[in-house]
C-alpha cells in the first residue's frame, strides 16, 4: 500500500496494485538515463516515450528494476492521461513545500513572526 506521508503514489492497473515513488534516486536516475533536468520534466511530458520512461523510473523503488515496454503496458491499461496525472501527483508528492515556496516566491507576504510573548 502506497504511503503518501513519504511521497508514494498508489494505483491499481492490469489487476495489480502498484506505487510511483519519486525519491532521490529516481530523481538521480530520470536526469542519468533520460538526460533531462528534473525541472524541466512536467514541460516534456507530452512525450510518449518521456511519460513512459518516467512512469518506469517512478515504479522501480518499490517493484524492482522494469523495462520500458513493462511500464508501456500499464499506461496502456491505464491510459496516457492517467499516467501524466499519476507522474504529475508523484513529483507533488515528492516536493511538497514546492507549492508554498512558489507562493512566498511570487510575492505574497509571509506571516510575521509573533515573537516570544514576553516584554523586554
Amino acid at each position: 500500500m502506497a504511503n503518501a506521508i513519504k511521497g508514494e503514489i498508489g494505483f491499481n492497473a492490469a489487476g495489480n496494485d502498484w506505487t510511483l515513488v519519486y525519491d532521490f534516486n529516481a530523481l538521480c536516475t530520470i536526469e542519468q538515463e533520460l538526460e533531462v533536468d528534473v525541472a524541466d520534466v512536467g514541460d516534456k511530458l507530452a512525450s510518449p516515450t518521456m511519460i513512459r520512461s518516467v512512469f518506469r523510473i517512478g515504479l522501480e523503488a518499490k517493484h524492482g528494476a522494469m523495462s520500458d515496454l513493462e511500464a508501456g503496458r500499464l499506461i496502456h491499461d491505464l491510459g496516457p492521461p492517467m499516467a501524466a496525472e499519476l507522474i504529475g501527483r508523484g513529483f507533488q508528492a515528492a516536493f511538497p513545500d514546492a507549492s508554498a515556496a512558489g507562493a512566498s516566491a511570487e510575492g505574497k507576504e509571509q506571516p510575521k513572526s509573533r515573537g516570544s510573548g514576553r516584554a523586554r
